[in-house]
């Protein structure tokens, strides 16, 4: 059985590098989007968090020497041991792998004839629908920050946050509501 219109390789060469591109652009653009809105401060699911800065303008931090002070006399303060990042891999909505399916589907039929077009076109709709998912997962991840407090009793405590606390390891931090401020 002939086809209507045969395709030579370099048809199919073309073809794929435009779909390559045009899933590369989706998937940049999706990660820009992804970071800007990620910048946004959220409070995570395990340690709700509170402003750490009052509305007010800021305040110059004190010497060292009155932190230690403040730190001793402070009963509900902690010290930061740990601060790391850790990226979070978003929730896929589905639109990826639709997505995928039809031009991993497209591209497979373009391939043989037959019970092989058949075979090729059903084999790129699945490949097509996973990496259209992972796409859209890579899209969707987002960084937070762990930052972990050792209590004064020695309790240790974690916290995470959408937005870099801007602490190191060894401040000084007073612990309110499920979340901490700087001392």
């Amino acid at each position: 059985m002939s086809t209507p219109f045969p395709l030579k390789s370099a048809q199919i060469v073309g073809g794929v590098a435009i779909v390559i591109a045009l899933l590369g652009g989706a998937y940049s653009v999706g990660r820009s989007q992804a970071t800007a809105s990620a910048a946004a401060d959220e409070p995570s699911s395990t340690a709700p968090r509170h402003q750490a800065a009052a509305d007010g303008p800021r305040q110059a931090r004190p010497a060292p020497a009155e932190r230690d002070a403040e730190a001793a006399l402070c009963a509900g303060c902690g010290r930061v041991t740990q601060v790391q990042t850790q990226t979070r891999h978003g929730e896929a909505s589905g639109v990826g792998a639709v997505g995928g399916a039809v031009v991993g589907g497209l591209l497979g039929n373009m391939v043989g004839g037959g019970n092989g077009k058949k075979l090729a076109t059903v084999g790129g709709a699945v490949a097509g629908g996973y990496a259209g998912n992972e796409i859209e997962k890579q899209q969707k991840s987002y960084t937070v920050w762990i930052v972990e407090v050792q209590e004064r009793d020695g309790r240790l405590r974690r916290f995470e946050r959408r937005a870099d606390p801007g602490l190191r390891i060894g401040d000084e931090v007073r612990l309110t509501d499920g979340g901490f401020t700087r001392l």
